[in-house]
């Protein structure tokens, strides 16, 4: 190795050493003093109040100046969701989602907010092709607002006719999907100072960065959104999927963990059982927690419809669908000996997984724990065992009255 690159190696060495080693301390500003107690917050401090757009279940939420996460499976409803949040803005109210009254608002409002201004919404798309994106604006969005506007209309007592919304005046929506990340996330910054909106949707956040798993562009991304709804005083929704474990309900990446810790709050879409129907349960609030959860199932024109006699069934531990059946409600012993019989599909043992399958896909046994049931009550009845093979340690099971040996 000559000199020359000797000499530049240990250059650098020395540099990397020198930003490795503490700064020599030294005194703060008076400017970074001031800049610091600009920020001290007391029992006296003059703050305005905080201002939701709407309400659900007379719970406020989505509130000016904070971060909200819109998050769920794929497939799970977040974009529906969506659909029904701007719905909202354009008119008054979508499903159980309605405005809520500010002094700005017109003095003859009622309790569901008639008279609300329209809010002006910026939907920044970045998952969805244009054809699609189009298509929910109008296919879901524009129809929604328009039925709550003509149910106004009917309902209407005073002689005030309810508020006209104007699509293009209030609704701005862009497509970055063909965009690269770094002109994404400027196009965030200059939409928002350029529309001014109420309400801002990033659909989805992660594509404002490389890696769903870089923590600092995680961190750095949701600094700056923070500032930007803070300055702006409007609310940003940000979407994001959950990992795709169905007992893992967390955010993916990063990204998802730093916008957990800074939502003020956090809801969660899913579908529910192949049923077609819908749930958005509201799982984090930094200021009061709505319980009751918004069913909706999707109408022959397409549009979202409220299920409000909606009964879930519920989960166990791991995520999976448990039975509505009571504990003390068995099957009868001829109906559990056709169902494992059944299962076996003419054979006298199998492996145990395999039965579980089988009985939970053909014999249309609800769940797991239902089986699990099922299958105690048989083991208890003398009807099928449990066994373990003796090559290779596999669970199998056999059916008493036809064993057969190995």
């Amino acid at each position: 190795m000559n000199n020359k690159a000797s000499n530049l190696i240990s250059d650098r060495l020395k540099s990397r050493l020198q930003d490795a080693m503490p700064a020599k301390r030294t005194e703060p500003t008076e400017q970074e003093v001031n800049d610091l107690y600009a920020e001290r917050i007391t029992p006296e401090t003059d703050l305005p109040p905080m201002q939701p757009l709407f309400s659900m279940f007379d719970v406020p939420c989505f509130y000016r100046g904070e971060l909200v996460a819109d998050c769920g499976k794929a497939k799970s409803g977040k974009t529906f969701f969506l659909s029904i949040l701007m719905s909202a803005c354009l008119t008054q109210k979508a499903l159980a989602l309605k405005r809520w009254k500010t002094n700005e608002d017109t003095p003859d409002n009622d309790a569901d907010g008639t008279g609300c201004k329209p809010l002006k919404v910026l939907w920044l798309d970045t998952e969805q092709s244009q054809q699609s994106t189009q298509e929910i604006l109008k296919e879901r969005i524009i129809p929604l607002a328009e039925q709550d506007l003509a149910e106004m209309a009917e309902t209407q007592t005073s002689t005030t006719s309810p508020p006209p919304f104007y699509i293009n005046n209030q609704l701005y929506a862009f497509n970055l999907r063909g965009l690269g990340f770094k002109k994404r996330s400027k196009m965030v910054e200059v939409a928002l100072h350029t529309i001014k909106p109420d309400i801002c949707i990033i659909d989805g956040v992660k594509d404002l960065m490389t890696d769903i798993n870089d923590a600092v562009q995680a961190t750095l991304v949701m600094e700056k959104l923070m500032e930007l709804a803070k300055k702006r005083n409007c609310c940003i929704v940000c979407v994001l999927h959950l990992n795709k474990s169905e007992q893992d309900r967390n955010m993916r990446g990063s990204i998802g963990t730093e916008l957990t810790n800074k939502a003020f709050e956090v809801f969660q879409c899913e579908a529910l059982d192949d049923s077609g129907t819908f749930k958005v349960a509201h799982t984090f609030s930094r200021k009061q927690k709505m319980k009751q959860k918004l069913y909706y199932r999707i109408n022959e024109q397409g549009q979202p419809v409220e299920c409000t006699d909606y009964h879930e069934r519920p989960r166990d531990e791991y995520g999976r669908w448990t039975s509505t059946k009571s504990d003390e409600e068995k099957l009868s012993e001829t109906e559990i000996r056709d169902l494992f019989t059944t299962a076996m599909e003419g054979r006298t043992q199998r492996p145990y997984r395999e039965l579980m399958a089988v009985a939970m896909k053909k014999c249309v046994v609800a769940d797991a724990q239902s089986y699990y049931a099922y299958f105690n009550q048989a083991v208890a009845l003398g009807i099928i065992r449990k066994m373990e093979h003796p090559e290779n340690g596999e669970a199998w099971v056999e059916l008493v009255d036809n064993s057969l040996p190995f």
